[in-house]
């Protein structure tokens, strides 16, 4: 065997039996592992070049190695074997977001509860970006004498709904009447385009129904506003706190992150198609420098949101990939379902 290739499997040994253990490998630790034929003073040597090279640090003089991020980089890119999830994650994951693909927001929100679950990490999700999205539909539902609910329902799958009330009596004929005419219009429009000038649009018709849809356009506009906004779900941050080796500090910095929403949005805006890995001083923003990301994109009807998980530089990154691969599938594939309306 080549002496790079060589290298290469005790690297392997080493990040795999660390991220298992959490504990300095040694030596002997990686001549016991079934890949590994090498002699002991072989291994020996070879971790210690590994080291001078970068890719392993020894904590302590007589302590074992463990893998810089160098050495993570190495392993992400070249060595590390893909783990496919077993059919009872699979059906756990299938049941828990077949159960909320009714709504694209309560789909995300237990995507995001169901990947913190399964990975033991903390996960963050971005609803899908709006910027050409346009307006599908605009219903009402009566909740009472005087008040109701608007539901806007976008071409990118998105249900945004707002109570509201009024000084005169609703009934269905009423509802019905809004109905018509803010879909003729509004729907189609793109939500980016939709502002306080489309009041104007209706309200100079004149004409009491103008005055009547005054409020409920005011309404709208909320609704759209919102719907606009890229929203973040996060889920699991307790679970920092139990992960072994993580230090007090490295879990505030990763807290003080999350509540920064700009932050925690540029950080999924950088994701692309595919699995990516972010590994410790990779990161741009020092409070995860200690920490390691694992993120991806989801697919709606052209338009993509992005999610990942943040944990320690330890994580089973194969695992953890494999399962977040799963679900960004599954998203895509009932937000898909969703905007068909099947």
């Amino acid at each position: 065997m080549k002496p790079l290739d060589r290298k290469l499997k005790i690297l392997s040994a080493v990040v795999e039996k660390y991220i298992l253990t959490g504990e300095p490998v040694g030596s002997k630790s990686v001549s016991e592992d079934s890949e590994i034929s090498f002699s002991s003073a072989t291994i020996r040597n070879e971790m210690a070049n590994l080291v001078e090279c970068g890719y392993l640090l020894q904590p302590h003089v007589s302590a074992g190695r463990i893998p810089s991020h160098l050495g993570y980089r190495l392993y992400l890119n070249k060595l590390m074997n893909e783990k496919p999830l077993v059919s009872e994650e699979k059906n756990l994951i299938n049941g828990a977001l077949s159960s909320a693909a009714m709504d694209p927001e309560s789909l995300l929100e237990t995507a995001a509860k169901v990947l913190a679950d399964i990975t033991g990490l903390t996960s963050i999700i971005s609803t899908p970006i709006n910027q050409e999205s346009r307006i599908k539909n605009i219903k009402f539902l009566q909740t009472g004498r005087r008040s109701g609910m608007l539901v806007l329902i976008t071409t990118s799958g998105m249900i945004k709904n707002k109570l509201f009330r009024c000084d005169y009596n609703l009934n269905a004929e009423i509802l019905k009447m809004f109905e018509k005419i803010l879909e003729q219009k509004f729907c189609g429009k793109l939500l980016k385009e939709v502002e306080n000038g489309n009041v104007d649009i209706i309200v100079g018709n004149g004409g009491e129904i103008a005055l009547l849809l005054l409020p409920i356009i005011g309404i709208l506009l909320e609704t759209i506003r919102e719907a606009r906004q890229v929203k973040i779900k996060i889920c699991g941050q307790k679970n920092l706190l139990v992960i072994p080796g993580v230090t007090n500090e490295t879990v505030v910095d990763i807290f003080n992150f999350l509540e920064d929403n700009a932050k925690v949005l540029d950080l999924l805006n950088c994701t692309d198609y595919g699995i990516n890995f972010i590994v410790g001083k990779e990161n741009n923003y020092r409070q995860l420098q200690n920490a390691s990301i694992v993120s991806t994109q989801y697919n709606v009807g052209g338009r993509f949101g992005a999610m990942g998980i943040i944990g320690s530089t330890r994580m089973d990154y194969s695992t953890v990939a494999s399962q977040l691969q799963y679900v960004s599938a599954l998203i895509g594939v009932f937000l898909e379902r969703m905007l068909k309306g099947n």
